[in-house]
């Protein structure tokens, strides 16, 4: 079998226990990333949200619908770039995402002390490195393809 096989399967595994999670919110993955972005990280643009988490913009534009029509974000102007706008969360955002972001937060370090909190960073460690040699090998190909 292909390892990577095994690291997709995983991955998929991993998105479905946190889809099934956010869906206790009446949220969806993709809201979930939205709105776990927004509070942990602050008002951000919906380019740098949709880049972080792998998002189409068409997917975007439709989870700001959604979590707008909730009374949950806010958009500003973004003193950068007039064309653009940033994304904030409201009061009601706020206090929907800060006690849904403790709650996760506080499952994942619980995981990651009983796995062995320097053994989830070896993991982490190693799984960057096999996405990065991947990242490197994949462009590698795409060279030769394109000869």
């Amino acid at each position: 079998m292909n390892p990577f096989d095994k690291l997709a399967t995983l991955s998929a595994q991993l998105s479905q226990i946190y889809a099934q999670w956010a869906k206790q919110y009446d949220l969806t993955l993709n809201e979930l990333h939205f709105l776990y972005h927004i509070g942990r990280y602050g008002q951000s643009s919906p380019t740098a949200i949709g880049d972080k988490w792998s998002l189409p913009k068409q997917t975007v534009t439709s989870v700001c619908k959604r979590l707008d029509e909730r009374g949950f974000l806010q958009f500003l102007p973004d003193p950068q770039d007039k064309r653009s706008k940033l994304i904030s969360l409201t009061a009601k955002g706020q206090h929907f995402t800060q006690p849904l972001i403790e709650r996760l937060t506080a499952a994942e370090c619980a995981v990651a002390t009983a796995f062995g909190t320097e053994h989830c960073n070896t993991l982490l460690d190693q799984l960057d490195q096999l996405q990065q040699r991947l990242k490197q090998q994949l462009r590698l190909t795409q060279q030769e393809h394109i000869q």
